[in-house]
């Protein structure tokens, strides 16, 4: 019997740390990339985004992408960088451009899988201490990119839940 429920208590974890994911809306085909761009980025145009070129975490992980391929929407390189204790923010590169855009939630999924580049979504999460920490909440969500706006768009949100901290 214990193994029984142990095996039930896993299999219920997995299915809510699967959150968006999991959501029949939110399949990878349901949002293609119009196009997938085959060159790799060659330059970042630091005007599209003061904020991230002044800062140095930001600005070596952005640089970073120079030479790397689309991994997402078609033409995007997604990046991550610190900003502090337990935080991280990710940004994109467009590829076509240099152009540079801070992600709308902090991070992408740690689930593999989190960004096609033959999709326009991406599975990401945000992350905020709890009256000042030391705990943290995950909210995990679906954003898109919205080709005829060019902009970056939450499409889901799920309930925030408690992050172990170990």
């Amino acid at each position: 019997m214990k193994g029984i429920l142990s095996g039930l208590v896993a299999v219920a974890c997995f299915a809510g740390a699967m959150g968006a994911g999991a959501d029949e809306r939110y399949k990878f085909e349901a949002y293609p990339a119009s196009a997938v761009a085959t060159k790799a980025v060659s330059k970042i145009d630091w005007k599209s985004n003061k904020d991230l070129a002044s800062y140095w975490k930001a600005k070596e992980a952005v640089e970073a992408t120079v030479g790397k391929n689309p991994d997402f929407a078609g033409h995007f390189v997604v990046t991550s960088y610190g900003c502090g204790s337990g935080c991280t923010a990710s940004a994109f590169v467009d590829a076509n451009d240099g152009k540079v855009y801070k992600a709308p939630m902090n991070e992408t999924s740690t689930q593999d899988g989190a960004h096609k580049v033959t999709s326009n979504i991406i599975f990401m999460s945000d992350y905020r201490y709890v009256n000042g920490g030391p705990q943290m909440m995950e909210t995990p969500g679906v954003v898109a990119w919205n080709e005829k706006s060019s902009k970056f768009e939450i499409l889901h949100k799920d309930k925030p839940v408690k992050v172990e901290m170990e």
